[in-house]
This record gives C-alpha cells, structure tokens and sequence, in this order.
C-alpha cells in the first residue's frame, strides 16, 4: 500500500517539522504506529498491510509534530476508496439531516479486531486456534480486547423476519434487522452494533449505494444477539440523562426552530433511562 500527502504552501520551515503515519482498521482509532519521524518526506509505502480478512478498509492519518514548539498538527483519517464527488456529498449531507432530525436513532458500533495481539488467555499459538469461544479477553475474536473502541453513528434500525428453527438439539428464534447509515464510520460483517434501546447486533452482510466506486450510504444486514450471549456482556457506559437517543422533534410538536430543539427527550420518551 503506497501512502501519499502533501502540504499546503507555508512559509514555516518544514525540515523542523517530523511526519508520523498510522494506522488503523477503525476510523475512531486507536492508530498503530507504521512509519516515522520522517523529515521531508511525503511518501510511504505500508509492507506490514495484514491480509487475514478480504472484508476490512484501512485507515490512515499523519501527524506533524514541530520538535521545537512540540506543536501537533493531524490529517485524516482517510482511506483507498478517495474522496466523495461533490453531488455524493451533498447526498451524504441530506440523509444525515433524515437520520439525526427524523428517522434515525443513536447508536454505537464497535468494529471487530482482524490483526493485532493475540489473546494471550485463549489462544493457542501451536494450534493456531482459540481453546476457549466464552472468552470475556477477546470475546471470541482471538484478538485481545476483541473490538476497537465503539463509535457513534444515526442510524435507521427496522426489523424485518423472525424466524424460528426447531430441531432435536436446540430451538432456535432468530431476529433479522435492517439498518441504513451513513458511510462513515465504515461497518464490515462481524461487527457489532447497539442501538437506544440497548439491543444487541451482529452483522451479518453490508452493501450498499456507491458514486464512482466511493460509498455514499451502508445497507447492513443484522442478527439480533440473544440475552446471556457472550456479546450481550461487552460494556457501554452512556449517560442517557445527558445523551439524546432519538430526534426530539419526533415528540413534539414544534412551532418554530427553538421550540423544536429545546426540551429533555426523557419528559416524551421516560424508558429511555432504563438503562
């Protein structure tokens, strides 16, 4: 992978500037280290790209650090599918304004781990596999911590079929779910998804709505995680006395702008401080 940036014209000195790049399969981080200090360099071609799974995007940022001032400057993140066209941003633009004013309900994504340490607890490293799927090290990911930190993303959640398979050794009732965002932060199967109401999701496929091969909009396929599963025991701590987990104006009946943002969206919805 060749990674390339540039600087805007500036009269500061840039060989007192050094350049770091990382990088990350999750757009909220954390980042790993691939190259630096580099001075005067805008190139770096990435070796170390891990090749375990077919389904992930990667992420890049560069940072900028003056060694006098220790002045910090950051670019990105940015990924190999470029940069959207001006009519796919505008479209990305308006169906944010229906998910975060309208349709839409907050909710968190964890992205799976796909490289990385090794789970030190369960994994084997003569086997090359996991001795134990309960895991509570990498949630049965074989990478320690098992998800990247969660990221806030509207989304639109509809159920769809419920399904129920019964044979002799277990009853089965599976709850599919669709769920339509936009394309940041990226999702890929196995992820994991909270919604409001604290229900849990695993990912079953992702498609979606492309603009020169850029993606403008995420069409995720889900399954319903069943309570006492290993997933329903991953902690999120949100105070959702100060969060807003749906749009308001879905409650009210505003008159004007004011009206329409003001109020504590508990006084309509009181279940949302359940949990």
């Amino acid at each position: 992978m060749d990674v390339y940036w540039e600087v805007e014209p500036t009269t500061d000195d840039l060989q007192e500037y050094d350049f770091f790049l990382e990088r990350s399969e999750a757009e909220g981080g954390p980042y790993d280290l691939v190259a630096g200090p580099l001075v005067d360099r805008f190139y770096v071609r990435d070796n170390s790209v891990p090749h375990f799974s077919a389904n992930r995007d990667l992420f890049y940022r560069v940072r900028a650090v003056h060694r006098l001032s220790g002045r910090e400057v950051q670019a990105g993140p940015a990924r190999r599918g470029g940069q959207l066209t001006l009519d796919a941003a505008e479209m990305v633009r308006l169906e944010q304004v229906l998910f975060r004013e309208f349709v839409g309900v907050r909710c968190w994504l964890f992205p799976r781990k796909t490289f990385g340490q090794r789970c030190p607890q369960c994994f084997d490293k003569v086997l090359g596999k996991r001795n134990d799927a309960s895991c509570p090290l990498c949630w049965g990911t074989t990478f320690s911590g098992g998800y990247h930190y969660p990221v806030e993303v509207w989304a639109q959640v509809d159920q769809s079929e419920e399904t129920e398979q019964v044979s002799q050794q277990a009853h089965l009732q599976t709850k599919y779910f669709a769920m339509r965002c936009g394309p940041s932060p990226d999702v890929k199967p196995l992820d994991l998804v909270v919604d409001h109401q604290n229900r849990r999701f695993r990912v079953i496929s992702v498609s979606g709505t492309y603009r020169l091969g850029v993606r403008v909009r995420h069409e995720v396929r889900m399954a319903q995680i069943q309570p006492g599963m290993l997933e329903d025991a991953i902690p999120l701590r949100v105070d959702t006395a100060q969060v807003t987990l749906v749009p308001g104006r879905n409650f009210t009946n505003p008159q004007n702008l004011e009206a329409a943002r003001g109020g504590d969206l508990a006084d309509y919805l009181p279940e949302a401080r359940r949990y």
